[in-house]
């Protein structure tokens, strides 16, 4: 039986930009050299929104709130990757595009991208969000997704639901 991990993925949203981060310090780490939200796994006894809210600050020290915070969907990934997971989106507001910590983080370069750059960007994203990314913007009701990821840490099917307004 494969374990599964918790995880969250923020992304911070200021007007119509969104915080990535590319993930290029950490070479043996999952999604080495890709961009994706701010996040990192659940710790012990922890729930989902309180991870949202301290990863948020830990990458880059920005205070929010459970009012800033805005569950996007629920991804459950099996395959390609050494575990499972279940993983949180969030969309969190901040006031400013400058980042506290600076435009760098232990993972990598922090950068803002406009919400439709996103899928065009000179960067390979995180392979759900090419699926996601519209659904995690459009402030809508959750979505809940499930991908079967190949070797390559692509998807290679994803069915999507979603809860009705």
């Amino acid at each position: 039986m494969r374990e599964t991990k918790k995880s969250v993925t923020c992304f911070l949203k200021c007007g119509n930009k969104y915080l990535f981060v590319h993930r290029t310090k950490k070479k043996d780490s999952v999604d080495a050299n890709r961009l994706n939200g701010i996040g990192g796994k659940l710790e012990s006894g922890e729930n989902y929104l309180a991870a949202a809210i301290r990863e948020t600050y830990e990458e880059t020290e920005y205070i929010v709130y459970e009012k800033d915070c805005k569950l996007a969907g629920v991804v459950s990934l099996e395959g390609g990757y050494a575990q499972d997971w279940v993983i949180c989106f969030f969309v969190i507001s901040v006031p400013t595009t400058d980042v506290p910590i600076g435009m760098s983080n232990d993972e990598g370069e922090l950068l803002w991208l406009d919400a439709d750059e996103v899928l065009h960007a000179d960067y390979e994203l995180v392979d759900d969000i090419n699926y996601l990314w519209d659904r995690i913007v459009s402030e809508q009701p959750p979505f809940f997704a499930h991908s079967i990821m190949n070797q390559s840490e692509k998807v290679a099917s994803m069915s999507i639901s979603q809860l009705e307004k």
